[in-house]
Formats: structure tokens, C-alpha cells, sequence
């Protein structure tokens, strides 16, 4: 049974998936998260500096707009992260299997794809901190495969995997603790273990050329006219180390599909404690495989294997704890995590292929997770919230394009999701309350969206979501108000952006 049944359970799971990608693809926009970078990408011809999120900036953005010609491309932008995801799975499955053998990697690729319902729903999107786990699985394979390869060979290699590893941590910094530090670790041990000139020059190279890439692409982007809204750290004072640590426990069960975090937990007691203690098993794993080769003076290979993902699930999990940013974030700072699953996936295949119990526990406790996720997933728990402005869209487009207002201004949780929804219909800027007047929202923007043009526009308010909540002093001069539940649109006969403040 253990032989086959991690290998089941991962087809049952991307099964469940497929048979239900199309729904959930199409409900992801209406978060205005996933939406935001992909309006960006399709208007991206206006004028003025652009602001993009701190997250999966320039590979993103520019995968993005390299697909943006192709038919179908709405369809592919709002699931391509699963894309990187299923090849980062496929990477560590590979690099596992070459390091502990068939069934480790098998089991390595089940554990990183079987993950939770909230982790799926991230997965999908390229947007939510999908490049770290892909750069850390393509940095995992590549240092398997210093072994392998003769000299020249190896260096070709290293530039390319260092310029995709360098864009990667330009665009999202969760890169240089999931992938780009634990690479030079593990291939520092590799080579003092080894003495071969092969790993140093080659592992050499691939970090200086991550490290240039890294600079230059955020120098030249810099240059374009794009501006990275940034993430302050705030640092953790040793009061808030428990309950920073309990945030983090109940992430990585949320990862594991075992929901704490949020409303409706699921599954139903006693399972979401069992899949929640899994989970922490899992991820504890990697660190512990490390441990045990080095007691066992496993190979070099093994070793340095087993070092780069603990390296990695410690930098990360460290970055997580000492800093006040994820617990700010709430549920959402498990997207921070998704690292975890490729790294437990190596942990678990390594540690559990060595005898036939390990391999059976294993293989039951993959059965668990994945069983319990995919029914979660049937069951709606990884479908997104449509919110009032996605209840009401059809007939707030029916009445704007009437009223032949099709630009217009609402919070940002209505904004970008609506434009995407409505197939670019209505282009909706971002804005926020100022004093009497309003702001430009400085997240997936371009400076033009607010420069004043002619014909009419429209604002959102919307209560529910605490950003537009209450009308502005000038919406009395509006030409026509609409309700749809708790929304109210305002017409106007001129461009309302004169009352938005630029300076």
C-alpha cells in the first residue's frame, strides 16, 4: 500500500482539481488581490509612473504581458500560478527521487501538491507568492544536479538558472530565504564535503549571476517609471515571540488544510487537529531529515540536500516569527509559507523511504491531508468570496454602460475586480477617502487612470468593506444615484477626477 498510495492520493486530489478549475478560476478576480496586477498588465499603455505590490513584481508582470496577445490569455493569467506550481512540484519530485530514491520523490511530489483549500485557492494566482516555492524548487534541482554534471556543462547551466533566480528575488524578497540563501549553504557544504571544483565554480556563478539580475532588474524597472510599493519589517519584541509562534502554528495547519484561522473552521473535530498535527509533522520533517543524515554521514549529496531545505524552512519560519508583519497580515501571511510544502514534500520522502513502516505512516498520513483537502475543496472551502460588488455586477455594468459612464473611482476592493469581471467594460481606479476629496491608491496603479478627462464617470461606495463607506461632500453634485443593496453608485456629468488630490 505505501508504494502506491501517496501517487493516488496526489491523482485524486489534481483530479478533484481539474474537474473544478473552472469555477474556481473564474470567482479568483473578484479578489481584488489576484485582479489588481492583471488589470495592470491588460492597461498597461496608459501614461504616468506605474506602482505595482511588493509581491511577484517583475517576473509577474512581465510573464504577464508577454501573454497578453494570446487568445484565452484571461483564462491563463487567472491560473497560471498553478502552472509554476505543478512544475516546482515536478522539480522536487524529480531532485527527491534522484537524492532517496523512486518512492521518495513520488512521495515529495504528493506532499507539495495535496496542500489545503486557502493554499490552493493562493496557488492558482501567480500573485500570491507563488515564485518562491517554484525558485526553490529550480534551485533544489539544480544543485542535485552539480553532481551530474562535467564542468562546462555546469557552467552553462549556472548563468540561466541564476537569471531566473535573480528576477525571482527582484520580484518577491521571500526568494532569497526559500531559495537563493539555503542554495549557497547547501552548495558550500556540497563542496567542502566533495572538494569539487565543478560545485564552487558553478555554484559561484549561479549566485553572483542571481545577485546581478537581482539589481539590475530592479535598477532598470526603476528607470522605466515603475515604483515597488514596498513592506516595511517590523521587528518583534520579545513579548510578542509566543504569540507570533502561535500565528505561525496556525498558518502552517491553514497550509496543511486544517483551518484555524479563519470563520467556518474545517474540517469538523477530531480531523482538523489530526491534519493540523500532520502538517506541523510534515514541515518539522525537513528539518529532522538534516539532522538524521548528518548522524548517519549520509552522502555529500544527501546532506547538502537535506541542508537546503532546512535552511530553508528555518529562514523562513525565523523571518516569519521575528517580524510583526505576518501576524498583521491575519490568515493571509500563510501565503508567506507556501515553501513549506515542497520542503516537507523532500523532508518526508527522505526520511520515511528508509524503512516500511516510515513509508506506510507516511503514506497514511498523506492520505489523510489529501483526502480531507479534496473533499474540502468539492465542499466550497476554496472558493472566493464574491463580496456585494460581485453580487450586484451585472446589473451595476447594465446601468453604467446606459448611462454611457464607463471610467469611474471606488475603493479598492471593488475596484480592479469589477474592471476585470466586467471584461474591461468599466475601468475603475482605486482610490481612497482625503479629507474632502479623494486620493489615487498607489497599488497596481498608473499615474494617468487619474488625470482629468472629458465625458461622464461614476464612484462606488460601498459600506461593507471600509474603504469608500460614506459619500464625499461632492457626490451631491452627482447627476443620477443607484442603489444595489448596500452599494450606491453616483453619476456624474464630468470627470470627478478634479476632485481627486494628485500632489
Amino acid at each position: 500500500m505505501s508504494r502506491w498510495l501517496p501517487a493516488a492520493t496526489a491523482l485524486a486530489y489534481l483530479t478533484t482539481v481539474a474537474i473544478l478549475a473552472r469555477g474556481l478560476i473564474r470567482a479568483l478576480p473578484w479578489d481584488t488581490d489576484v485582479a489588481a496586477p492583471l488589470v495592470l498588465a491588460e492597461r498597461l499603455r496608459g501614461v504616468g509612473d506605474v506602482s505595482i505590490g511588493h509581491f511577484g513584481s517583475w517576473s509577474v508582470m512581465w510573464a504577464l504581458l508577454a501573454t497578453r496577445g494570446l487568445p484565452g490569455h484571461r483564462e491563463l493569467w487567472s491560473a497560471i500560478g498553478y502552472v509554476f506550481c505543478l512544475l516546482g512540484a515536478g522539480a522536487v519530485g524529480w531532485a527527491t527521487a534522484r537524492v532517496g530514491g523512486r518512492w521518495a520523490g513520488v512521495t515529495a511530489f504528493a506532499i507539495a501538491v495535496v496542500v489545503g483549500p486557502y493554499a490552493l485557492r493562493s496557488q492558482l494566482t501567480v500573485i500570491m507568492h507563488v515564485i518562491p516555492p517554484f525558485t526553490a524548487a529550480l534551485l533544489a534541482a539544480y544543485l542535485v544536479s552539480l553532481m551530474q554534471f562535467e564542468s562546462r556543462r555546469s557552467t552553462l547551466i549556472a548563468i540561466p538558472v541564476g537569471l531566473v533566480a535573480g528576477v525571482n528575488a527582484a520580484s518577491d524578497a521571500l526568494s532569497w530565504l526559500t531559495a537563493v540563501a539555503p542554495f549557497a549553504i547547501a552548495a558550500a557544504l556540497l563542496y567542502a564535503t566533495t572538494r569539487r571544483t565543478v560545485v564552487a565554480v558553478s555554484a559561484g556563478i549561479t549566485v553572483g549571476t542571481t545577485v546581478l539580475a537581482a539589481v539590475t532588474t530592479a535598477l532598470v524597472m526603476r528607470a522605466l517609471g515603475y515604483n515597488v510599493v514596498g513592506l516595511s519589517l517590523e521587528h518583534a519584541n520579545l513579548g510578542a515571540l509566543p504569540g507570533n509562534l502561535r500565528h505561525l502554528a496556525r498558518m502552517v495547519a491553514l497550509l496543511g488544510g486544517a483551518n484555524y484561522a479563519l470563520p467556518g473552521g474545517y474540517p469538523a473535530e477530531p480531523l482538523r487537529i489530526v491534519v493540523a498535527l500532520l502538517a506541523a509533522i510534515g514541515v518539522a520533517a525537513a528539518v529532522v531529515c538534516a539532522v538524521q543524515q548528518f548522524r548517519r554521514r549520509s552522502s555529500p549529496l544527501q546532506r547538502a540536500y537535506a541542508c537546503y531545505w532546512a535552511a530553508s524552512v528555518v529562514l523562513l519560519g525565523l523571518s516569519f516569527v521575528l517580524t510583526m508583519n505576518a501576524v498583521a497580515l491575519g490568515a493571509g501571511s500563510a501565503n508567506y509559507l507556501l515553501t513549506f510544502a515542497p520542503a516537507a514534500g523532500a523532508g518526508v520522502g527522505l526520511l520515511a523511504s528508509t524503512s516500511s513502516r516510515g513509508r506506510l505512516a507516511a503514506a497514511v498520513g498523506i492520505a489523510v491531508i489529501g483526502v480531507t483537502n479534496l473533499v474540502g475543496i468539492a465542499q466550497g472551502h476554496a472558493d472566493t468570496n464574491l463580496g456585494a460588488i460581485g453580487r450586484y455586477k451585472s446589473r451595476i455594468v447594465a446601468v453604467l454602460e446606459r448611462e454611457g459612464a464607463e471610467r469611474g473611482y471606488a475603493g479598492y476592493w471593488d475596484a480592479q475586480n469589477l474592471t476585470w469581471q466586467s471584461h474591461m467594460r468599466l475601468l475603475v481606479a482605486p482610490v481612497v477617502p482625503c479629507a474632502d476629496k479623494l486620493c489615487p491608491f498607489n497599488f497596481s496603479t498608473i499615474e494617468g487612470w487619474y488625470r482629468e478627462k472629458s465625458g461622464p464617470t461614476f464612484l462606488i461606495v460601498d459600506p461593507t468593506n471600509g474603504v469608500i463607506g460614506t459619500a464625499p461632500p461632492f457626490a451631491r453634485r452627482a447627476s443620477a444615484r443607484y442603489h444595489f443593496g448596500p452599494l450606491t453608485v453616483y453619476v456624474f456629468r464630468y470627470d470627478i477626477a478634479r476632485h481627486i488630490a494628485t500632489d
